[in-house]
């Protein structure tokens, strides 16, 4: 009865207050959660804000790797002891010159010198001309590990570049990811609204409400588990990569879009004998046979050569006589042969157990040969496999976005329902997360062909 008494102009000004408010906290909603959404992806961007990040590209972040990942460091350095353990082996072909300078007190019972206090001073020059060819071989085995270790650091400086774009074009499809549920969610937030609208003007059911208002909850679940998708990728290529102290990095992701894949149809097998890892094995295999020889060596007569000339002079502190006093030059030309006779059969078990060890070290080295030839063989399989998923995929998207677009109309005039409409979205971002999967695969076996070419790093940093 009170209400029906009121001034009907000040019931039309209630209702109006009432919607406007009503309109009012929507509106707080709606920015809430978009700035919910820009905090989303400045924090995948700019971690802490507040701080410069550096920025990196794909490039950028392998260049960055070669100064700063730790296990490249270590390739690096065994090049250059390997190269410094060279010119050593070749240094014992050459005549070594020592000097050597005593002082101090000896004596014998009975006396057999004039006093206890002894002076010495003797400058050797000395060569050994041959020792049964045991230096020749060494020289030989540095000779063979320098060239060994170059082509280990080239095949490491790829591999290194291979595990930064595998995470890398994984970190830009996480990202890509991302902006596609961001998308999805845009559209299931606007046609919340609308539905909304439409519920509290008593135009759609309260299921349809209630629908909606549980997709928006889980777009919310999938936005943030995305985002984490993206921070862990980012971690990974700071650790591969080498990044020291909580360095800030801002990486910033490959566009997906640009990229244009190759006919893989066309690409020819890569021949096993061509990859770095193989001439490594086969370098390998050299030094094996070389050491095991050298074991063997052990079992003939040892002969050696040498020569050397030195000068001496003995007691030349002394005061009863002048420095050139006492003094002399001495030469040698020796040659010495070594033949065991009997050591109860250790010589000939040791070269049995050099032979077996090389024999093991020949499997070691085909096993990995044969690893080798499969992992080339699957990416070949791979490459077709993953070039038809791209075909198909690029197809379906494009269906699936010409079928959403005739959904949404007919959603509009209310000729589909609800289910309709959220199957659409839901297919649409299926297709698209189908495309971008197909486009990083690809991509990445695109680059793994390259690695075992060889030129992944030169591809990646011209």
């Amino acid at each position: 009865m009170g209400t029906l008494n009121q001034n009907p102009e000040q019931l039309a000004r209630d209702a109006i207050d009432k919607r406007l408010k009503k309109n009012n906290m929507r509106r707080q909603q709606k920015v809430k959660s978009y700035l919910t959404i820009i905090f989303f992806i400045s924090s995948i961007s700019y971690p802490l804000q507040g701080k410069a990040a550096d920025s990196l590209d794909l490039k950028a972040t392998i260049l960055y790797a070669l100064e700063n990942a730790p296990e490249f460091d270590t390739y690096r350095r065994e090049s250059n002891i390997a190269a410094l353990e060279e010119k050593s082996a070749f240094s014992r072909f050459l005549p070594s010159l020592d000097f050597t300078m005593t002082h101090g007190l000896q004596d014998t019972s009975p006396r057999t010198q004039a006093g206890a206090w002894q002076s010495s001073i003797d400058l050797g020059l000395s060569e050994k001309l041959y020792d049964n060819g045991v230096t020749s071989k060494k020289y030989e085995i540095a000779k063979i590990k320098n060239q060994q270790t170059q082509i280990a650091l080239d095949n490491q400086k790829n591999k290194l570049s291979l595990n930064i774009s595998t995470e890398y074009l994984k970190y830009s499809k996480y990202v890509r990811l991302y902006e596609i549920q961001l998308a999805q969610f845009d559209l299931i937030k606007k046609q919340f609204e609308l539905i909304s609208n439409d519920f509290h003007q008593g135009i759609k059911k309260r299921d349809d409400f209630l629908r909606f208002k549980t997709q928006v909850s889980r777009g919310e679940i999938d936005l943030v588990n995305s985002k984490n998708l993206v921070k862990n990728t980012i971690e990974e290529l700071k650790k591969i990569i080498g990044v020291k102290n909580n360095t800030e990095i801002n990486f910033v992701p490959i566009n997906l879009n640009n990229i244009i894949p190759k006919h893989t149809k066309a690409k020819v097998t890569i021949n096993v004998e061509d990859h770095l890892e193989f001439k490594e094995s086969k370098l390998q295999k050299k030094i094996n046979n070389i050491e095991s020889d050298l074991v063997r060596r052990q079992y003939w007569p040892e002969i050696s050569l040498s020569t050397g000339i030195g000068y001496q002079n003995s007691q030349y502190m002394e005061k009863v006589s002048s420095f050139p006093a006492n003094d002399s030059i001495g030469w040698n030309a020796l040659i010495t042969i070594k033949f065991n006779l009997w050591d109860w059969g250790i010589k000939t078990r040791e070269r049995e157990v050099a032979i077996q060890k090389n024999i093991i070290q020949d499997n070691e080295q085909n096993s990995k040969i044969l690893n080798l030839q499969s992992q080339i063989n699957e990416l070949m399989i791979q490459l077709d496999q993953y070039s038809h998923n791209y075909d198909l995929t690029k197809e379906l998207l494009t269906l699936e976005q010409t079928n959403i677009d005739f959904i949404k109309r007919e959603y509009r005039n209310g000729k589909v329902g609800y289910l309709d409409l959220v199957t659409g979205l839901n297919n649409l971002a299926d297709a698209q997360i189908k495309y971008f999967t197909a486009i990083s695969d690809l991509e990445n076996a695109e680059y793994s062909y390259k690695y075992h070419q060889g030129t992944l790093y030169d591809y990646l940093t011209k």
